[in-house]
């Protein structure tokens, strides 16, 4: 991977403030981006490709889903026919959104759940935040119907097993995840955040969070306080204060990590996103 490429991927978090993230392993216009060598247990025509979709209200974002080279190949017809998972990925708030990064980061994804759909969302009008309900976006921005209307227009290609959606993402992309979970868990049971918080209600149905989060973020602090937010003092409540926001009966896993800050490893979004595949499954 270039150094320039690497650079991209390094800085991501909270509106103007910024939290390291690592470089995943590099592996509608529906242009391809990119294509991998298919999974050795289906036949060799199935193959699995980055593209660049644009909704008809002209937002747009990447996915990385399988594809057949020779429709006529063995088998391969039924593979693309096949129910799959399907998991959001949400950069934090300054994430890069070109073509490369997306890539990058799918391929990595990808490779922790070979056979389940990745989607690296984009913003709207290349702002680079998501609007969470309390955070981040300058303007009200309806990202919980984008979010809805790229599943509906993947499921016009690829086959998505309900039962298996989830949503992941990092800051202010992983408050978009919480707010998906909390406000619309009849689509998104299933989430993982990191570095991430949410201060709404999250009652309406059992859902399953896991949440990874620095003990010393002083962006997002864990014990929650008063922190700045688009030039405003907010309060936002502790990260763990969301578990007694949830319904009976739901499920919610909290992971802090000693003495890190607004920041997450690669190994962390490995770990997030194996229990958020593991969850889904179960």
């Amino acid at each position: 991977m270039k150094s320039s490429r690497i650079g991209r991927l390094l800085f991501v978090g909270l509106l103007v403030m910024v939290g390291l993230v690592p470089a995943p392993p590099a592996g509608s216009t529906g242009s391809t981006l990119a294509s991998s060598s298919a999974p050795s247990s289906t036949a060799a025509a199935l193959t699995w490709k980055t593209y660049r979709r644009v909704l008809d209200d002209g937002r747009a974002y990447f996915v990385r889903g399988p594809s057949c080279s020779t429709r006529a190949a063995a088998g391969c017809s039924d593979q693309l026919a096949k129910d799959r998972g399907l998991v959001f990925f949400l950069h934090g708030a300054g994430g890069a959104e070109d073509g490369d990064t997306a890539r990058s980061w799918l391929q990595g994804l990808n490779g922790f759940g070979p056979d389940t759909i990745f989607v690296y969302a984009l913003s709207k009008d290349g702002t680079l935040r998501w609007d969470a309900g309390f955070c981040c976006t300058e303007e009200p921005v309806d990202d919980v119907g984008y979010v809805l209307d790229v599943l509906d227009d993947i499921g016009k290609t690829w086959a998505i097993n309900p039962d298996r959606i989830g949503a992941t993402g990092l800051s202010n992309g992983g408050m978009l995840s919480l707010r998906l979970a909390c406000e619309r868990p009849d689509v998104f049971p299933v989430v993982a955040a990191l570095a991430a918080t949410y201060v709404g209600p999250c009652d309406t149905a059992k859902v399953k969070i896991g949440q990874w989060h620095g003990a010393a973020d002083p962006r997002v602090p864990l014990d929650g306080g008063t922190v700045t937010l688009l030039g405003q003092e907010r309060e936002i409540p502790s990260v763990a204060s969301l578990a007694a926001r949830m319904k009976g009966g739901s499920t919610f896993m909290l992971r802090v990590i000693p003495r890190r800050e607004h920041s997450m490893t690669w190994k962390d979004f490995r770990h997030s996103t194996t229990w958020l595949l593991d969850t889904m499954r179960h």
